[in-house]
């Protein structure tokens, strides 16, 4: 009963501190627009592209469609992924700024507990929103089973996220420059569309990729779609227990 209650107030916490953040709130609506740009821009974009005989044309073989799994991967499998840790990285530098952190060490709340729930609440939402995204954008749907394995391998990197900020941010301003880095970091996996086969496995250097690659495999049918799942929960999970050790190395010094 003791830690239903807690939940229930860190979550009415979280409801408020996001609703009175504009910028938050924002970050929320991207996944819808994302979603929506996927849905009604792109196919617009391509029939124009094939209407002045761009894409295909003499120096693009392919259509821009060609392209749309490469995008939806990067955009929801990633990038709505990111979105959904960023939000609550930016919760914790907060926290971080007002020493909220510090002082949870001496509350009747266990400072794994809260830090549990800060990374758990984002998976959680981003397991949901490629689901919703999914269903927004309405093509290339991969089949139930491997969604599910797809959204739960992609749902690590919202807590990755989201430790990311907390660890190499002392405050909003430095975040917003690791911002940047998150985005370039991405690139990874735009390169993986494009590196040959086998040796595209190699952007696995960046573990958030394999989520995108199970997701292509799906597409093209390859049956060892689950490799790549695999490999992405246990690289991101790797990830998570190295950065959690940081934050609480950096904790201490503040103590």
């Amino acid at each position: 009963m003791q830690l239903t209650a807690t939940l229930n107030r860190l979550i009415r916490t979280d409801l408020k501190l996001i609703s009175r953040d504009s910028f938050l709130l924002l970050m929320f609506s991207f996944l819808i627009v994302i979603s929506l740009v996927i849905r009604f821009a792109l196919p617009a974009l391509d029939t124009h592209l094939q209407s002045i005989g761009v894409m295909p044309g003499p120096n693009i073989a392919e259509p821009l469609s060609t392209y749309f799994p490469l995008l939806i991967g990067y955009l929801i499998v990633f990038q709505g992924m990111l979105l959904a840790g960023a939000i609550y990285g930016f919760l914790l530098l907060d926290e971080k700024e007002d020493h909220t952190l510090v002082a949870m060490q001496v509350t009747p709340v266990k400072l794994s507990h809260f830090i549990g729930f800060r990374l758990i609440t984002p998976a959680v939402l981003s397991f949901v929103a490629f689901f919703g995204m999914m269903w927004i954008v309405d093509m290339h749907i991969p089949p139930l089973l491997p969604a599910i394995a797809i959204a739960f391998s992609a749902s690590f990197a919202a807590p990755i996220t989201a430790l990311f900020y907390a660890v190499f941010a002392q405050n909003k301003l430095q975040g917003f420059g690791i911002a940047k880095f998150t985005s370039v970091a991405g690139w990874v996996i735009l390169a993986g569309w494009f590196i040959p086969q086998p040796f595209d496995w190699l952007a696995g250097i960046f573990p958030p990729f394999f989520s995108t690659k199970a997701y292509w495999m799906v597409l093209d049918g390859n049956p060892n779609w689950w490799i790549a799942i695999l490999l992405g929960i246990v690289g991101q999970s790797a990830l998570i227990l190295v950065m959690l050790s940081m934050l609480r190395k950096n904790l201490q010094r503040l103590v």
